[in-house]
This record gives structure tokens, C-alpha cells and sequence, in this order.
């Protein structure tokens, strides 16, 4: 009884232990597989579809996966693909494009029969507008009007040399060749990206497959055809291959090392794309070369963001081709510099692996009335950055008037206090209001530096009686505007009260007193006139002689 108890334990334990290794197979027919427990394929496979590993599972590829066009394989992140065999895409599509001039194909199909036909296929139907003569030996035919020609030659195994004449503005591509004769092997067909070729340029078109690496990435000793490869996450490439794979896309924010690779063919103007503020580490590595760059760091946009609108933003230097170029800043104050993709190139390795950096400057010039204020920088390498250009900060400390009563009509003295506490000198103005509205003053202009204080004398004449406050602001050019409260207080500073009395009422009492004082003038002038008067009549009185008095003096002249 515990015999055969033990015996259908370990049947059951078998079976369990059977479903539990049980491996996600290579996507068939379009269909998705996930992987999420680490795996390896260690043979050969095709696969059709969608392959998704997830977070937590490693798959490991040893051996050769075919992969059907327009498949895909993402890594999520905290997932891993390890590969050290190869990744083939099904339908390379690539192409030899033909130099402006003599094109060669160097061909050999080997010993295929005495005599033949090569076919030249081209990806489009040669236009009348353009002239593509075929030669081979003494026998040339003109291609327009067809997407291929096929001309006598030699498959004896001898060498081929095809001379493609073309005079065309526009590109013409060469995908493939055929052997075609009439012995039993067959026609032999090269793809384009097998073609030993002369002053032409290999070009690849369409990507046959995506990779999506938003995990973890390695490939060792790898093979990779007609990928294309987005790295969001962590990407390494050593001692590997990538054929028609490129550009590699390396988003914001990832990595990606390349050590002693291969990468050849590439359908953008470089092999690398390394965007915004990724890191790339790429040494001893073989490029495409040719026109093709090994790397570019690419700006996603460049803007900086300034502190002032309508400054005039100069720049020299830019980008992947050293522009110069000028802009001002919006009313926000920002301003994009990075309008076409040559200007967001700011980092890349050449053809030739030497590494260039832009070399460029800067200059911010905010012209105003009160001067003009400027900042000059290296250009950022960043998507956004942030500037601020020196600006004065001018207030009107304080308002001393000489005195607290004036007439209305005459001026009152006194004197305003400015300083400047901004990082830029400034010639301003300031302007005096009653009530908010401009009074009369003199001319207030002064060049105020940084950290400077000034008094500068004023005179105010009011127009009406009562009590009054002179206010005195600095005056804002149109163009300051949007940075009024950055460079001044807007409301400026007080005097105190002063007590304007219209000019009549004050001349009243002294009119008063004059004609008081000249009422006593006429009044002491007719007394004393009246006094004088009775004087001499007094006097008149006493000298006048009686007839007695003559009598007397005459009787005594005569005794």
C-alpha cells in the first residue's frame, strides 16, 4: 500500500515538474509570445510576430533567429535580452546609389555557363528627364523608361565589371543583380549590400524589424541584419556587428557602449543617434564611414529662456555646420535657436572618428532708452536653458522739499533721492505726478551706476491751492515694459504734504497794510501841514505894528 502511495506521488511530482519547463517558443504567423522567466534559445529559429520579454526574465539567444518582415521584439524595462548569435530581418532592403557620373559593379557569380545576361535591377522606372547608359564590355543600353536592363556577359566565373552612366538630379539605387542563363543551377542573385561597387554609396532604405529596448540589452560577439533600434534603456554592443541597423536611436536619459564593433550601412547620415542628454561610450569601432557620421548627440529642441522680451539673441558658431544667425526673444522672453536639425547637432565623431563639439557663442542685447544691457554666453547644450542679462534696478529713495508751504505759481525747491541696486548702469528719467497726473518740474536726468545713489535737485511749481504730495517715478521706456517691475518700483517715492496758497489771498493783507500806512501818512502829513500853518500865523501876528507904535517911533526920530 505505501508502494504504490509513493509510486503515484512521484508520477504526480513528474508531471508538475514537466509543466513547469515548459519555454515560450519564437512568435509564428504574426501571433506575440511573452517571456517572463529567463530562457535560452540555443537553436537555429524563424520567427513571425511579436516577442515581448518582461520585467524580471532574462532571454538569451545562442544561435540564428530569422525574423519575418515588419516583426518586432521589445524588452520592457527590468527585462533583459542577452544575444551572441544573430538577428537576420527577412527582405533587406537596401541599395547601391549611383554617383553623379560612372558608377562600377564588380561582379563575379562564378562558373555558372559560357555566356549569359546580367540583370541591373533599379528601385524605380528610369524617367525620360534623366540619362542611365548600362555598360559591359562593348555592349551599353540605355535604361530609361524600364526598372531593369539585362545585358550579355561572360558567367564562366570570370570577373564583371558593370559601368552604370548617370546624369540624374535625383538618386537612382541599384537592389540587386541576376545571373541569367540557361544552364541547370539557376539564376544567381546578389542583394545590393553584397555588391563590390566604385563611386557609388551603399544605401539602406526601410528597416526590415524593430527593436524596442526599454530594459536591458546585450549583445556579445552578435550578428544583427536590418534591425531598427530604439535603446530606452541600457544598451551594449561588444565585439558585435550591426549591418543595415542603423541608426541606433539612444533616447534621453539611457546609455549605450559600443566597443570593437562593426556598424555598416546605415539609413540616416550617421550610424548613432544619441538624443538630448543620453551618454554614449564608443571606442575602438568601425563605422560606416563615407558620408556617414559615427555618432551625432541630437537636441530634441533648443530653447533658452531669458529674463527680458525683445532682445536681439546673436549667435555664431551653431550647430553641425557653425551657423550664425540672429533672433529676439519673444515677449515671454525665450527664444529657439534650434530650428532645423543641423543647429540641434551639437556633438558627433566624423566619418574618419574624430570627435567634434560646436564651438559657439551667444550674445543677448536688450536695447532701451535707459541703454543698452547685453550678455554673452557659451550656447547651451541643453534643450532648455535658462539666462539672465544683467539689469539696472532703479528707486526713488525719498523727496525733500525745502519747505511745507508754497505759493501757487512759484516753484518750492528740494531734493530726490535715486539709487541703483540692478547690476547694469542706466540712464534714466524721472517724472514727478500729482494725484497720478504729470506736474511741472525740472528736468530729472541722471547715469546712475551699480550700487550708485544721487540726489538730484528739483523744483515744483503746482498749479492749484491746497494740500499737495509730489510723487516722482522713473520713466519706462515702451520696451521695458515687460520687465517693469524687474528694474524699477513702480510706484516710486513721496514727498510730504506742502501747502500751496493761491498768490492773491496771500497778497491781501499786505495791500491792507499799505493803505493803513498811507492813511497815516496823509493824516500825520495834514497835521503836520496844519501845525506849520498856525506857526507862521502866530508869528505874522506879532510883527504886525499898531498906529501907536509908528506914532512913538516917529516922535522920538524927531526930538
Amino acid at each position: 500500500m505505501r508502494t504504490t502511495l509513493s509510486i503515484t506521488l512521484l508520477l504526480l511530482l513528474s508531471s508538475l515538474s514537466g509543466l513547469a519547463v515548459v519555454h515560450a517558443q519564437p512568435p509564428s504567423d504574426g501571433m506575440s509570445v511573452t517571456v517572463s522567466a529567463d530562457e535560452t534559445w540555443s537553436n537555429p529559429a524563424s520567427m513571425d510576430g511579436n516577442l515581448i520579454v518582461t520585467s524580471g526574465a532574462t532571454l538569451t539567444i545562442e544561435d540564428e533567429l530569422s525574423i519575418s518582415k515588419d516583426s518586432t521584439i521589445t524588452v520592457d524595462e527590468g527585462g533583459t535580452l542577452v544575444l551572441n548569435g544573430e538577428l537576420t530581418g527577412a527582405d533587406l532592403d537596401a541599395g547601391i546609389a549611383t554617383g553623379f557620373g560612372m558608377t562600377e559593379l564588380h561582379l563575379n557569380f562564378g562558373d555558372l555557363a559560357d555566356t549569359g545576361q546580367v540583370r541591373i535591377n533599379f528601385d524605380q522606372t528610369i524617367p525620360d528627364t534623366a540619362m542611365l547608359n548600362v555598360t559591359v564590355g562593348d555592349s551599353t543600353i540605355d535604361a530609361v523608361g524600364s526598372d531593369h536592363v539585362s545585358i550579355d556577359a561572360s558567367l564562366n566565373g570570370s570577373d564583371i565589371v558593370v559601368e552604370l552612366h548617370t546624369y540624374y538630379v535625383f538618386q537612382i539605387q541599384v537592389t540587386s543583380v541576376q545571373a541569367l542563363h540557361s544552364g541547370s543551377s539557376g539564376p544567381a542573385i546578389i542583394q545590393a549590400e553584397n555588391i563590390n561597387h566604385s563611386n557609388g554609396t551603399l544605401v539602406w532604405n526601410s528597416a526590415s524589424f524593430d527593436m524596442n529596448i526599454q530594459g536591458s540589452f546585450e549583445a556579445s560577439g552578435a550578428v544583427i541584419y536590418g534591425a531598427d533600434i530604439v535603446c530606452g534603456g541600457s544598451c551594449e554592443f561588444t565585439t558585435s556587428s550591426l549591418i543595415g541597423s542603423a541608426p541606433v536611436n539612444v533616447e534621453n536619459g539611457t546609455s549605450i557602449t559600443v566597443e570593437q564593433s562593426l556598424i555598416q550601412g546605415s539609413r540616416s547620415d550617421e550610424d548613432i543617434i544619441v538624443h538630448d542628454l543620453a551618454e554614449i561610450i564608443y571606442t575602438n569601432t568601425t563605422g560606416t564611414g563615407g558620408f556617414t557620421d559615427g555618432w551625432i548627440r541630437l537636441l530634441s529642441q533648443r530653447v533658452i529662456n531669458s529674463n527680458a522680451g525683445n532682445m536681439t539673441v546673436h549667435q555664431t558658431g551653431i550647430g553641425y555646420g557653425g551657423y550664425d544667425r540672429d533672433d529676439i526673444t519673444s515677449e515671454d522672453g525665450s527664444v529657439d535657436i534650434g530650428g532645423s536639425e543641423f543647429s540641434r547637432i551639437v556633438e558627433w565623431l566624423d566619418p574618419n572618428g574624430v570627435y567634434h563639439s560646436e564651438d559657439a557663442e551667444i550674445t543677448f542685447t536688450l536695447s532701451s532708452g535707459w541703454g543698452d544691457f547685453a550678455l554673452t554666453i557659451d550656447a547651451p547644450m541643453t534643450p532648455i536653458a535658462e539666462v539672465t542679462v544683467p539689469l539696472p534696478y532703479i528707486e526713488v529713495v525719498s523727496i525733500d522739499l525745502e519747505d511745507t508751504t508754497a505759493d501757487v505759481g512759484r516753484s518750492i525747491g528740494g531734493m530726490v533721492k535715486v539709487r541703483n541696486t540692478g547690476g547694469a548702469s542706466a540712464i534714466v528719467n524721472i517724472w514727478c505726478y500729482i494725484d497720478g497726473n504729470l506736474t511741472s518740474t525740472t528736468s530729472l536726468t541722471t547715469t546712475l551706476e551699480p550700487n550708485q545713489e544721487k540726489e538730484l535737485p528739483v523744483s515744483w511749481w503746482a498749479n492749484s491751492a491746497g494740500p499737495q504730495i509730489l510723487t516722482c517715478k522713473t520713466l519706462i521706456p515702451d520696451i521695458l515694459d515687460s520687465v517693469a517691475e524687474e528694474i524699477t518700483n513702480l510706484q516710486g517715492g513721496n514727498s510730504g504734504e506742502v501747502g500751496w496758497i493761491d498768490v492773491e489771498e496771500s497778497e491781501d493783507v499786505p495791500i491792507l497794510v499799505f493803505a493803513l500806512i498811507a492813511v497815516m501818512v496823509i493824516v500825520a502829513t495834514m497835521l503836520l501841514v496844519r501845525n506849520i500853518n498856525r506857526t507862521e500865523e502866530k508869528q505874522y501876528i506879532e510883527n504886525v505894528e499898531t498906529p501907536e507904535t509908528i506914532w512913538d517911533k516917529t516922535s522920538s526920530e524927531e526930538e
